[in-house]
């Protein structure tokens, strides 16, 4: 009988080696109900089981991940039990959790990053990725994302309610990045205009890419960097302050499209690391009566002077940036701003820019 027992152990361990079934020892998950976790495997899921109805599931455009939330505010201890296509057994312990530990979990590797970030009902953020993005994973629904139109790396988000609780928002990316922010509600974001990029694709994202106009991000790229060999066509508008010169140096016009130049310098010692640059117009009168009324530019396309740390500027360090932006016009009424933010720092710069000087935009080639 031992003998038997010994042989039929045997038998299931061929079989099991045979199929190049491994088991991970279980792990610990949080979940909740107010924010969402996503699993990243490094081959593809095959078999799902929840331990609980409690728990909610949906793969992703990627069959490697996996998004994962609780129904409800509250749920006993439970499991996850997955099988991946290289025949990996991985099994979680679910507890439910108001804090949650992670926000991403990785069979191996580094390739997400998390920040926070403020939401309004009343402002659209906008986030540029230097690639496609194939996912957007909200974790509530008090809080809305969806890309812009006919652009697939360009995402507007907003708060549907003006306080919620605290939530987060996932951005994965077509080579399986993920960036992960957790969203708390803000009457008055400072940051409307984000650019999405990892160390390994610092210069690419540093261009937002837009496909519907009439000139494509090879064609900018081109003209940018015509532009920024070129002597300046203006040096009357931008500002000097901290030891920080922001300047605009020209303004062009082609088919669709204008034209930024801006000339950047710090001559001070202290390193300037900037937070985002932004375009926006508002009323020129501002009364106690009305609100004030700002309608924000979102680039199709940035270009950058320096390949390295563009948005690092070290003390006597100068670069250019060339910002392309839908051809528009302003009245007599209101005036455009160009606000530069420094991260960390209280060096924000801006100045105006009068409808005179938007019509005098010179012909882009």
């Amino acid at each position: 009988m031992k003998n038997l027992k010994f042989y039929m152990f045997a038998i299931s361990a061929i079989i099991v080696s045979m199929n190049h079934v491994y088991a991970d020892e279980s792990e610990k998950l949080q979940l909740n109900d107010t924010h969402c976790v996503v699993l990243k495997f490094s081959s593809d899921i095959k078999y799902v089981d929840f331990g609980s109805s409690a728990i909610i599931g949906e793969r992703l455009s990627s069959d490697k991940m996996l998004k994962l939330q609780s129904s409800k505010p509250d749920f006993s201890e439970s499991t996850i039990s997955i099988v991946t296509s290289d025949g990996g057994y991985h099994q979680f312990n679910v507890v439910y959790s108001q804090n949650l530990e992670k926000y991403v979990w990785q069979q191996e590797g580094e390739s997400f990053s998390t920040d926070s970030i403020g939401f309004s009902s009343e402002k659209t953020t906008h986030f540029i990725c230097g690639e496609k993005i194939t996912d957007i994973v909200l974790g509530s629904n008090s809080v809305i994302a969806a890309y812009a139109d006919k652009i697939d790396n360009i995402i507007k988000a907003k708060a549907i309610e003006t306080d919620f609780a605290e939530t987060n928002i996932h951005f994965i990316t077509e080579t399986g990045y993920i960036y992960t922010f957790i969203v708390k509600p803000d009457s008055l974001p400072d940051r409307l205009s984000v650019r999405l990029s990892s160390d390994e694709d610092e210069e690419q994202s540093s261009q937002a890419i837009f496909r519907n106009n009439s000139v494509n991000d090879k064609q900018m790229n081109s003209f940018a960097k015509k532009l920024v060999g070129e002597k300046p066509s203006l040096n009357d508008i931008g500002v000097i302050r901290s030891k920080m010169v922001f300047a605009m140096s020209g303004i062009y016009a082609y088919n669709d499209m204008l034209a930024f130049r801006f000339d950047i310098q710090n001559y001070g010692k202290i390193e300037y690391e900037m937070d985002f640059l932004k375009g926006y117009i508002k009323d020129k009168k501002e009364t106690k009566t009305t609100a004030i009324q700002e309608e924000e530019l979102n680039p199709v396309y940035v270009y950058f002077s320096k390949s390295v740390s563009p948005a690092i500027l070290k003390g006597g360090e100068a670069e250019s940036i060339v910002m392309f932006f839908s051809r528009f016009t302003i009245p007599p009424s209101r005036i455009l701003y160009f606000e530069m933010f420094e991260k960390n720092g209280g060096r924000h710069l801006s100045f105006p820019v009068s409808d005179k000087e938007l019509l005098k935009a010179k012909a882009l080639y």
